[in-house]
């Protein structure tokens, strides 16, 4: 909870008392620059207006929309001053962890900067090296509370051979505009030097900014710029036309060691951070997950930038939002990039079914059963055991897959989930509103999905394990599952530099913790497998072990200068595997649904 304002709601009310004032005296400039990018620092300069009140307060947002964190953005900012408009300092200091508080002297506009420090690889963070520099609006743009409608100007001034690209409308060192903080927010950005390329597709340009370069050779040039035209090609097609007038796809490809790759999406852009390795090989073919991530960036365009939960209508940049519809913003949206990358051609039939299969997998290793609805909620927390900021994309996706052929089968294919997001779209996003759980199953109701109720109950907010098996036949999908059991120890133990296998944790109710292994024990047998300098000893402890559950097992350590043996029994875990494939005897309607879904067709 935020701290009492009550000198800023006096004068919102004092404020909305009178005539607003014209939208040139609410204009809020904004100047970002680099002087020493070395030092990794961003310079910021923001000019308010104060509508003559004797205190100005300015908050930087907690984090930014599409990436569900606390990022407290202010805790990069170093030598806050402010001045009025003739340069004289103001006194200042801090309200709570985001806001600062201005003594304005009632002067009518008020000068605020900073340095912002930029050294991170993050999809809402800014980065800076002497080449190159990269924020989105969120890290940089002080707001006023309770004044989010207000437009904006922002210029660039930049090292001599730098350019700057953004998702605001404008060119060159600016200005550039927004119409109000929330565009303003949302504006990715890239100032220096890389690689700037565009294509045009429906009529709307499409650019392509790629850092570093160097990187940007004609092979990947020519892969990116014929994939990205047929992803949106076919999701405009879905959609009805893009709905922006310029879209720019960043891309910031790393060459240092990172441990992820992922995107993040705006309302005219997505930001793309992929390890180099997973980017393209030398030839220019792009990584297995260059296509999905693109196609997903893009279809977030409707769900979620537009299409969004009521919750998150409008967005709100000083605390968590929390909304249980992330399943359908985020899961449904990576059914949909399978479905873009698979009627555009980018992929077969085999590689959208074997994609659903890593979905299940993922999903069916959940070491506990687990709520879509719960998993957007806490995805804020980001849990340890139960990783729901990553398994609401695979579940989600699975049950808009599900949603989708159960409505298919049940209208005869004369209806689609296609119909649901247009409808949403429509109804919602472009009457001004967000929509609900509730609105949301009313319009799988209306559309055919039948025991909407029962469905939502079990499967969305309950935990029944999804019905792979009932419902994906219905659209010519043949399903096996098929059940082992695997020998399963208990323990995490890392190999140290001295050979040794070194146990860092043992789970509650394993084999191990029944031995009585600790932490710091250093394995050294497993019944008669002997644990011995780098070879794997896990493989071989499974093959011998495999199907003996209950059997006596001796577990050997070294505790300290002794040698233990420790007495207990094989465990084994019961892990559940599903293949997918087509069915090679469809029935007439079988085909006909497997069709519409894989080419966006309904009817016959």
């Amino acid at each position: 909870m935020r701290l009492d304002r009550s000198p800023l709601v006096l004068a919102l009310a004092l404020a909305s008392a009178r005539a607003p004032a014209p939208l040139a005296a609410q204009l809020v400039r904004y100047e970002v620059s680099v002087s020493a990018s070395g030092a990794h620092l961003f310079h910021v300069k923001a000019e308010f207006p104060t509508g003559g009140k004797d205190t100005l307060y300015v908050s930087l947002p907690a984090w930014s929309p599409g990436n569900y964190e606390i990022q407290n953005y202010s805790r990069y900012v170093r030598h806050f001053g402010a001045a009025s408009a003739t340069g004289q300092p103001l006194f200042w200091d801090r309200l709570d962890k985001d806001t600062w508080r201005v003594t304005t002297g009632r002067q009518e506009r008020v000068t605020v900067a900073f340095d912002y420090l930029a050294d991170t690889i993050d999809l809402s963070l800014a980065r800076l090296t002497p080449e190159f520099g990269q924020f989105l609006g969120t890290n940089l743009f002080l707001y006023e509370p309770g004044k989010l409608d207000r437009p904006a100007e922002v210029r660039f001034a930049l090292p001599a051979g730098w350019q700057a690209t953004t998702a605001l409308k404008g060119s060159g060192s600016g200005p550039y505009s927004a119409a109000d903080y929330h565009e303003l927010a949302d504006a990715e950005t890239f100032v220096g030097k890389y690689s700037l390329d565009s294509i045009k597709v429906e009529g709307k340009w499409i650019r392509i900014a790629l850092w570093p370069g160097e990187l940007y050779t004609p092979g990947h040039s020519g892969n990116i710029r014929t994939d990205l035209t047929k992803i949106a090609q076919t999701e405009d097609r879905l959609m009805g036309g893009p709905p922006y007038d310029t879209y720019t796809v960043f891309f910031n490809i790393i060459r240092e060691a990172i441990a992820f790759g992922g995107g993040l999406e705006h309302s005219a852009a997505q930001y793309d951070i992929m390890p180099v390795t997973a980017f393209a090989d030398p030839a220019g073919t792009l990584g297995d997950f260059m296509v999905p991530l693109m196609a997903h960036e893009y279809f977030h365009l409707w769900n979620v930038k537009r299409i969004r939960p009521a919750a998150m209508w409008p967005y709100a940049y000083e605390a968590e939002q929390y909304t249980p519809l992330l399943w359908w913003s985020e899961g449904v949206t990576d059914y949909y990039a399978d479905l873009a990358s698979l009627r555009s051609g980018l992929w077969t039939d085999d590689m959208f079914l074997h994609n659903a299969m890593m979905d299940i997998q993922q999903v069916e290793q959940a070491p506990e059963p687990w709520s879509e609805e719960d998993g957007s909620v806490a995805t804020w927390i980001s849990e340890v055991f139960v990783n729901s900021s990553q398994l609401y994309y695979p579940k989600g996706a699975l049950t808009g897959m599900l949603l989708d052929v159960a409505v298919r089968d049940a209208t005869n294919n004369v209806h689609s989930i296609d119909d649901v997001m247009r409808a949403l779209y429509a109804r919602y996003y472009q009457k001004g509103k967000g929509f609900t759980t509730e609105q949301l199953l009313s319009l799988l109701r209306e559309f055919g999905m039948p025991d909407v109720d029962g469905f939502y109950e079990r499967y969305i907010n309950g935990r029944d394990p999804l019905p792979y098996e009932a419902v994906l036949p219905k659209a010519g999908i043949s399903v096996a599952k098929t059940v082992t059991s695997v020998p399963f120890l208990g323990v995490v133990a890392p190999l140290t530099d001295d050979g040794k296998w070194v146990v860092q944790l043992v789970e509650p109710g394993s084999a191990a913790q029944g031995a009585g292994v600790a932490p710091g024990d250093a394995l050294v047998k497993i019944g008669e497998i002997d644990v011995q300098g780098a070879q794997d000893w896990s493989a071989a402890f499974r093959r011998r072990y495999q199907g003996q559950a209950g059997a006596p097992l001796i577990i050997t350590v070294q505790r300290g200068t002794q040698t233990v043996a420790l007495a207990t029994r094989v465990q084994e875990h019961t892990s559940t595997a599903f293949s997918l494939s087509r069915s090679a005897t469809p029935t007439t309607k079988q085909a006909k649904i497997w069709r519409g879904l894989a080419t966006g067709t309904t009817g016959g």
